[in-house]
């Protein structure tokens, strides 16, 4: 599966016989010399709904969160060694107890599925099993017969039935949406999960420990450029609160384990590298927020990151799954809060008191 260009690059016009014939009848407006450096522009889409800073694409949206991180071929390729790093960490890459639907076939949904790592992974795995990712903007092409893509924006409604899916999962979104979001997405991924169909999470702590002065330094402006745009820099701890806090699962199982960052092995070589490449994604935010050069916010990430190694710096990575009640479940949840309530409420007495005139 290869990813593609937002914007294509310039490059200059080659000089051909029919080029220099033109350039002739162009003179009348412009000297020769300037024609020949004209760059041509190629776009795939329309520029007018992405921006262009310091060599990164970014989606022009109403929501901020949508557009702190790039959408472009080195934000395909960080997604990518993610991915490849979530699964070297865990042996696996999923973990509810689905094994037997999945071979069997069942409807399953990637929330926020970016490039598509994942379902394209468990769409050749799983090829009984059809696949569905949603996200802002698309970035997979040839992917499986099995699987298909939709631009939606989850956090104004998912355009499923209610019911619809036996699996949903949502994998490293942390960075995508704003506190108050949170509310409408695990709202809608409860919505379309079929009762006692499974739902699944999984996202970064967002806290490093162990880190040296440079990191700090680049983990408080991180942390402030997040809450700035309303974006909960601490969730992966927070998602069995999250699901809990519905009151709409059950049988809710949670862990997670602990990501070396630049040492300990191949392992922790590819968190040093996904961070590496964290730091390049969001430089021109960074950069924008808190009014530095690139050339100083890259040596802040150089020594960052030469500390990861010095300091053997850590994080956790958190993961979740539970299944959707049944409406009958539900129901009867109800009933009991009722007749709890009816019995701790204080008997309100209907005859006068001897006081009463």
């Amino acid at each position: 599966m290869l990813p593609f260009t937002v914007r294509a690059k310039y490059y200059p016009k080659p000089k051909t016989a029919s080029s220099n014939s033109s350039r002739i009848v162009h003179e009348k407006a412009s000297s020769a010399s300037q024609a020949e450096e004209e760059p041509v522009l190629e776009p795939k889409f329309n520029l007018g709904q992405y921006e262009y800073i310091e060599g990164r694409n970014y989606l022009q949206a109403g929501n901020p969160a949508s557009q702190l991180m790039p959408c472009d071929d080195e934000e395909v390729e960080r997604l990518e060694l993610t991915h490849v790093l979530f699964k070297l960490l865990f042996g696996k890459s999923h973990f509810a107890p689905i094994e037997e639907q999945l071979r069997k076939g069942i409807q399953v949904l990637e929330t926020g599925a970016g490039p598509g790592w994942w379902i394209h992974e468990k769409a050749t795995e799983y090829p009984n099993s059809h696949f569905t990712g949603v996200e802002v903007m698309l970035y997979p092409t040839n992917p499986p017969n099995n699987t298909h893509y939709r631009i939606v924006d989850i956090t104004k409604g998912l355009p499923f039935p209610d019911n619809y899916f036996d699996y949903v999962v949502q994998r490293d979104s942390m960075y995508h949406y704003t506190r108050e979001d949170w509310d409408t997405v695990l709202s809608e991924i409860i919505r379309v999960t079929k009762p006692n169909g499974y739902i699944e999470l999984l996202e970064n702590s967002g806290v490093l420990n162990d880190i040296g002065p440079n990191m700090s330094v680049w983990m408080m402006r991180w942390t402030v450029s997040l809450q700035t745009r309303k974006i909960n820099p601490r969730l992966g701890n927070q998602l069995s609160q999250l699901l809990m806090t519905t009151e709409k699962v059950k049988d809710l199982e949670s862990s997670h384990r602990s990501l070396p960052i630049g040492w300990l092995g191949k392992l922790g070589d590819t968190a040093l590298e996904c961070y590496e490449r964290l730091f390049d994604s969001v430089k021109p935010r960074l950069c924008e927020d808190w009014s530095m050069s690139t050339a100083k916010y890259d040596k802040l990430a150089k020594a960052a990151s030469k500390e990861c190694r010095d300091f053997k710096s850590w994080t956790n990575v958190f993961y979740v799954y539970c299944q959707k009640k049944t409406l009958q479940e539900l129901e009867q949840e109800n009933a009991n809060s009722r007749t709890v309530l009816a019995q701790t409420s204080p008997l309100i007495s209907t005859e006068p008191s001897a006081t009463s005139p």
